[in-house]
C-alpha cells in the first residue's frame, strides 16, 4: 500500500473503522471494515472481502482490495477496535451481517 492509501487506512482505523468481533468463549472472530457506504465482512486469513472491488480486482489477480489492505495497517499500528460478544450472539450477528451484505448488493 502506498502514500495516500496508507494515510486513508490510518484515518479509517483511527475512526474505529477496523473492527474485530470476538465471540466468547470459543474465540471465533469476524473482521469488518467500515467503508464509504457499507460495512464489509473481511477474512484476512482466506483473503476474502465482501466488497465489489474484491470481485473485480482481487479475484482477477490485481491488487488486494482496500479493505483487506487496511487490516494489515490497523494491526501494525494497533488501531483495531476489538468488540467482544458471547457465543450465543454469533448466529444472530452473522445473519445480520449477511443480510446487510445482500442489501448492499441489490441496491
Amino acid at each position: 500500500m502506498r502514500g495516500r492509501r496508507v494515510e486513508k487506512a490510518v484515518r479509517v482505523a483511527l475512526e474505529k473503522g477496523v473492527k474485530l468481533h470476538v465471540f466468547k468463549p470459543s474465540n471465533r472472530e469476524i473482521w469488518t471494515v467500515v467503508g464509504k457506504d457499507n460495512e464489509y465482512w473481511v477474512d484476512p486469513e482466506n483473503n476474502f472481502c465482501s466488497c465489489k472491488d474484491y470481485y473485480f480486482q482481487t479475484l482477477s489477480g490485481k491488487e488486494k482490495c482496500y479493505h483487506l489492505q487496511i487490516i494489515g495497517v490497523a494491526k501494525e499500528k494497533k488501531l483495531v477496535e476489538v468488540i467482544e460478544f458471547s457465543d450465543d450472539e454469533y448466529d444472530k450477528f452473522l445473519k445480520a451481517l449477511i443480510n446487510d451484505i445482500f442489501l448492499s448488493i441489490v441496491k
